[in-house]
């Protein structure tokens, strides 16, 4: 068995952090990362966080909240997709 790599472990880190998170919770972990420069660091960041959105909306609401985006063309916070 090898060892797993620096990203296969921070990857499995911040899913078992964000899978402990509740929903309002890892919505505004989400929206912290709006807005910011994007590096290779935040983007895997973003998709980590993505995965574990699409789990828990399911992907109907999931692709529902990727398409909205608010007057100004900014993505919306994913929250009040959980209650639809």
């Amino acid at each position: 068995m090898t060892a797993k790599t620096n990203s296969e472990q921070a990857k499995a880190k911040v899913l078992a952090m964000a899978a402990n998170l509740s929903n309002e919770a890892l919505c505004t972990a989400w929206m912290a990362t709006e807005g910011k420069p994007v590096t290779e660091e935040l983007a895997m960041v973003r998709g980590w966080l993505m995965d574990v959105l699409n789990e828990r909306l399911g992907d109907d609401q999931f692709d529902e909240w990727l398409m909205a985006v608010d007057g100004d063309g900014n993505g919306l916070d994913p929250i009040a997709y959980f209650s639809r």
